[in-house]
């Protein structure tokens, strides 16, 4: 029996009789949190459970692949089971983690860089680590900026819409609103953009005062600008229609394509003129 067995491995590693050298990987969140934050590395978070089949297909095949295993090495790696115990369980609930596999790349400050669901190959795999590499860099850059000095605006914007692009947007709103009070030297494009994604963030929220302000203050900074004046200003009206302010909607999307007709917006400030006035239309 014990021949047989061994012969079985022998097959299943290709003969040598060894399992192929993989990933080196953590198994505690926390401790491989903090050897990221020492080593300044991005983590590497595999989330798994027993019953996951495809989970235990990236382990045969793409965790062993050898441009894989190099590419990891730039990475703090570890496996968190989501029917592990408690702590584990709160990772994955941290980071809403809803079917598996699901693979992430994090800062060493917890924050998300990037995301996968599902299988991936050892063919494809290596570009997606290159690709969260590649943002990690930059994204780590931010955060040992802000720990030096907490009001640097270049790393609280970027973070802040790096935070936004990931759908983490309540600490992409508390990083632009801080943004906001301490950019007054930054470039008018980057600033009209932070309070064009506060006023988005409040708007969804149905903050309608604040996101009006933020929105009003970004359309205030001088000299114009013809990206995001438009978007600002599409937003604004869009504001106001959801917070039945209608004919104050219609004056500002009318402004779009007054002031702004080339602009890649004016077609959706036409059409959303037309549907105000189709709501005004009905009985």
């Amino acid at each position: 029996m014990i021949v047989a067995l061994g012969l079985a491995a022998a097959v299943a590693y290709g003969g040598g009789g060894h399992a192929p050298t993989g990933i080196r990987w953590e198994r505690r969140f926390e401790d491989a949190l903090k050897k990221a934050r020492a080593s300044h590395k991005p983590l590497m978070v595999d989330f798994w459970a027993e019953w996951c089949g495809w989970c235990h297909r990236l382990d045969k095949t793409t965790y062993v692949d050898p441009a894989v295993v190099k590419l990891a090495d730039g990475f703090v790696a570890v496996k968190v089971n989501t029917e592990g115990d408690p702590r584990d369980t709160a990772v994955a609930i941290r980071y809403d983690v809803s079917s598996l596999p699901t693979i992430m790349v994090i800062s060493p400050g917890g924050r998300p860089i990037a995301r996968v669901n599902g299988f991936v190959g050892p063919g494809q795999f290596p570009r997606v680590l290159e690709g969260a590499k590649d943002v990690a860099t930059r994204v780590i850059k931010w955060e040992v900026a802000l720990e030096k000095n907490p009001k640097d605006a270049e790393a609280l914007t970027g973070l802040g819409v790096h935070l936004f692009e990931q759908d983490s947007f309540a600490e992409s709103l508390e990083l632009l609103r801080r943004a906001a009070h301490v950019d007054a030297k930054r470039p008018i494009e980057e600033r009209k953009q932070t309070r064009l994604l506060t006023g988005v963030i409040l708007k969804a929220a149905d903050r309608f005062p604040e996101a009006e302000t933020a929105l009003k203050q970004g359309l205030g900074l001088q000299p114009a600008d013809a990206v995001y004046d438009p978007k600002l200003l599409y937003v604004l009206g869009m504001l106001y229609a959801n917070w039945g302010r209608r004919d104050e909607a219609r004056v500002i999307l009318q402004q779009v394509l007054t002031l702004h007709a080339q602009s890649s917006i004016a077609q959706k400030a036409r059409d959303s003129l037309v549907a105000l006035d189709s709501k005004k239309d009905r009985p």
